[in-house]
C-alpha cells in the first residue's frame, strides 16, 4: 500500500515537473513568435500544459501530498538555455525545433515514469498517458514549422 502511494505521488510529481517545463518554456517563447498561426499553436499548447498541471496538483492534494515542481535551478537553467539558443535566431523554425526537441524529451520522461512507478493509481497512469499523447501530438503539429 505504501509503495502504491509513493509510486502515485512520484508519478504525479513527474507530471507536475513536465508540465511546468512546458508552460515555462512557452511563457518565454510565445512573445518571440511572429507567425500568428504558430503563436496560436503555442498558446493552445500552453493552455493544455496548464490544465494538465492543475489536474496533477489536484490529484496530489487529494492524496495528502504536496507538489515540489521544478527546482529554481532547473527553471534558471532552462531560461538561460532558451536565451542562448534564441539570442541570434528567433525564427519560427528555430523555435519549433527547440519545442520539438523538448516534447521529445517530455515523451521519454513519460515513458520512464510509467516504468519507474508501476504501482501508481490508474487515474495517475491515465493522466501520464494523456500527457505523453499530448507531447507526441505537439511534435507532429510542430513539424510543419521546421
Amino acid at each position: 500500500m505504501e509503495n502504491q502511494k509513493n509510486d502515485n505521488l512520484n508519478m504525479l510529481e513527474a507530471i507536475v515537473q513536465n508540465t511546468e517545463m512546458g508552460k515555462n518554456t512557452l511563457d518565454q517563447l510565445v512573445p518571440m513568435a511572429e507567425d500568428e498561426q504558430f503563436k496560436a499553436e503555442l498558446l493552445r499548447q500552453r493552455n493544455i500544459y496548464r490544465q494538465l498541471n492543475q489536474e496533477a496538483h489536484a490529484a496530489i492534494d487529494a492524496c495528502g501530498g504536496s507538489a515540489q515542481g521544478q527546482s529554481t535551478m532547473a527553471k534558471l537553467n532552462t531560461k538561460v538555455s532558451i536565451g542562448m539558443k534564441t539570442i541570434t535566431d528567433k525564427s519560427t523554425r528555430n523555435l519549433a525545433e527547440m519545442l520539438t526537441q523538448g516534447s521529445g524529451m517530455g515523451v521519454v520522461d513519460c515513458i520512464k515514469s510509467q516504468k519507474d512507478y508501476p504501482d501508481a493509481a490508474p487515474g495517475s497512469k491515465r493522466l501520464m498517458q494523456k500527457l505523453q499523447d499530448f507531447e507526441e501530438d505537439n511534435r507532429l503539429k510542430l513539424e510543419q514549422y521546421l
